[in-house]
Formats: C-alpha cells, structure tokens, sequence
C-alpha cells in the first residue's frame, strides 16, 4: 500500500502486489458457459422425468440450482437474465412510479412496514446463499415475497411469467 497526500489529504494505494487476483463465483463461472435455447413455453414429459432423476427439488445445493437453471436457460425456458435475476433475488420496479422523496427513493412501497421486510427479504437471501441449499421452498418464499415488493404489473411482466414457469418446474420434478 502506497501513500500520497493531495491538497494536503493522505491518499492509500492499493498496489497490484497487495490484491490478490479475482475469481469470478460459481454461478458467474456457470452464466458465461450457458448458451439460450429456442424459446419456448413448457418442457416435454420425458425432459420433465429426466430432471427428476437428476435433482430432487426440495433441497438442491448451490451448484444443483446453478446446474438446474443453466439446463431451463438451454432448454430455452428461461433467459440467461432471468436466471441470473431469479438466483440473486432480484425483484423488477417499474422506475416510472420512482418518488426521490420516499427513504428508499427507487421504491414505491417504502413505508416504516416495507423497509422491515426489506431487510428480511436481504437476511433471507443471504441465509440462502451463505447455507447454499435453495429448492422449491425457497424459490416459492423468495418469489412471493417479489410479488408483495414490487410496483410492476406481476400478472402481466414477462419477468414474474419467466419465474412462475421456473417455480412450476421445479413443482413438477418433486411429484
């Protein structure tokens, strides 16, 4: 670490000798390699009984939920965005209701209420990631939670379409 002042404030420097080289996560690792398939709207029976033998939905690790994405955003199921959204729990805002004047500015629904939930629904993803298990229950958690959370129209958003499908899936591989 390196040191100077400018107009008399001290300045640190991080030099490439004290950083040690970044590795992209798993999931960044898996996303690059994912190619989209053909769009289309639901998987065959015989595609629905292979994932079943594969994965069992009610407890998947972190990489069977990365692999199980990656085989939908192949399948042309989902995109490769709406995988990345669905696992890092994105929730969509229509930025045209955004009032500057709320706590959390980009949020319409942010009252005294709202900001309690939204450091639950952090924690609650966090505990996801840091445990590294997801499966239907977390996925069905996370996603009603998104529906309560945002200002979109979920009824007719192609992202909440995307992620039900995705959520009817993992339903059906766990009959």
């Amino acid at each position: 670490m390196t040191m100077t002042t400018i107009n008399g404030f001290s300045i640190y420097a991080v030099t490439s000798k004290e950083v040690k080289p970044g590795k992209p996560s798993y999931f960044a690792e898996q996303f690059s390699k994912w190619v989209e398939g053909s769009r289309k709207e639901e998987l065959s029976q015989e595609e629905i009984e292979r994932l079943k033998k594969k994965y069992n939905s009610g407890n998947m690790s972190k990489e069977d939920s990365v692999s199980f994405m990656g085989e939908l955003v192949e399948a042309g199921i989902i995109s490769k965005v709406t995988a990345r959204n669905i696992y890092y729990g994105f929730v969509p805002l229509d930025e045209s209701k955004v009032d500057l004047t709320k706590n959390q500015s980009f949020l319409t629904k942010c009252d005294d209420a709202y900001e309690r939930r939204m450091n639950f629904s952090s924690d609650f993803h966090g505990l996801g990631v840091m445990v590294g298990t997801g499966g239907i229950d977390y996925y069905r958690n996370w996603y009603e939670y998104a529906k309560s959370a945002t200002d979109v129209d979920v009824d007719t958003s192609r992202y909440f379409q995307d992620c039900k499908r995705y959520l009817d899936i993992l339903e059906q591989i766990s009959s």
